[in-house]
């Protein structure tokens, strides 16, 4: 099997697997119990906070644990609860959706072809009752990043908290809430090599954040429920891991992806790279006119090698993504791009296989 869809989710790395099952073993105590034996716990939660904190230069103290990134995107969403929100038109649906959900009105700001929002267009959508303005860090779709912090510095003139998703950034290109300037930014352990039904959201301090979930106020009094200790040790060390090669691994990926788009490139006239600019090092997407990403993806499937339309979340939809439209795609191309996401095991050799393999299902 070559696999070659990371960014819809990674394999859990061996380290984590083991330090989950070590803390099942013996940290299985409730970390808000009185006793002295919960101590194991506690220490292990605070650990686990410190190492997400340190991937993102946050403090501990302005990150809270949730269920993944969904859930942290919905949280974030909820600033704007009843009023108006600024979004950018090619955000993941757990933000558009919660958006459209729980947001009185929602401006969505599309991208140039490049596949970027600009700073001042979301500046331009502002109006004097919105609440909340939320862009990604980097599209799951394209890669593309996005000017975060330009648009961060024009909001804070005007006093507009920004929510960033940075789900598909973190752990794989240097991300600093400080740098960034942003007020709350979601990530999920299970893009990171971590586990999944973990993530965490990063709250600046003096952010008016409510709780989603309510109860005996647990994480800091923003997330109740007894908290998913395996998990959240599993996401720690996963983030001490990611930051300790994070710079070498994404040299790596984006020469792999780099040779693997021309390689195609070369093997499928027509062929096109979405997005100009900065992406992520390791996740692309290709218009190959003519060729139905869903024909693609069963194909490639048949021969051993996955990857994706788009969107994991959205491969069953049957229509194209809104990412690509939003990008000014017609219907046609917007359903003829197949999404390349490599990880810290893919090889040159797979990716040349796997460029062979396009050309062989394009003709």
């Amino acid at each position: 099997m070559i696999y070659l869809d990371h960014a819809a989710t990674t394999p859990a790395d061996p380290r984590v697997i083991e330090a989950m099952a070590r803390c099942m073993r013996e940290a299985w105590l409730n970390p808000s119990a009185a006793y002295a034996g919960a101590g194991t716990a506690r220490r292990a939660l605070r650990e686990a906070r410190q190492a997400v904190a340190g991937l993102i230069n946050a403090t501990p103290q302005e990150v809270i644990f949730t269920s993944g990134g969904t859930e942290a995107n919905n949280q974030a969403v909820a600033l704007a609860r009843g009023g108006h929100a600024v979004v950018s038109a090619i955000e993941h649906a757990s933000v558009l959706r919660a958006a459209a959900a729980l947001c009185r009105e929602v401006t969505l700001v599309p991208p140039e072809p490049d596949g970027r929002v600009r700073p001042e267009a979301v500046l331009d959508a502002l109006r004097p009752d919105t609440k909340l303005v939320s862009v990604q860090l980097a599209n799951n779709e394209t890669g593309m990043l996005q000017p975060v912090a330009e648009m961060a510095a024009l909001l804070r003139a005007k006093r507009v908290p920004l929510h960033c998703d940075a789900v598909q950034a973190v752990g794989h290109v240097p991300v600093d809430v400080k740098a960034l300037g942003v007020d709350l930014l979601s990530l999920s352990g299970h893009k990171l090599y971590g586990p999944r039904g973990v993530g965490a959201l990063f709250v600046r301090q003096g952010t008016p954040l409510s709780p989603l979930i309510h109860g005996g106020g647990q994480e800091l009094g923003l997330r109740s429920g007894t908290e998913n200790l395996p998990a959240i040790v599993g996401l720690g060390v996963a983030a001490r891991l990611a930051a300790e090669d994070l710079d070498e691994r994404a040299v790596r990926e984006q020469a792999l992806l780099d040779m693997f788009c021309t390689e195609v490139l070369r093997r499928v006239p027509g062929c096109r790279r979405l997005g100009e600019g900065e992406r992520l090092p390791g996740v692309t997407a290709l218009l190959i006119p003519g060729l139905n990403s869903e024909l693609a993806v069963a194909r490639l499937d048949t021969m051993g090698i996955q990857i994706s339309g788009g969107a994991a979340c959205a491969s069953r939809a049957h229509e194209p993504s809104h990412v690509y439209r939003a990008m000014g795609l017609s219907d046609v191309d917007a359903a003829c791009v197949i999404r390349i996401s490599v990880g810290r095991e893919t090889t040159e050799a797979e990716l040349r296989t796997a460029a062979e393999a396009v050309e062989k299902i394009k003709n």
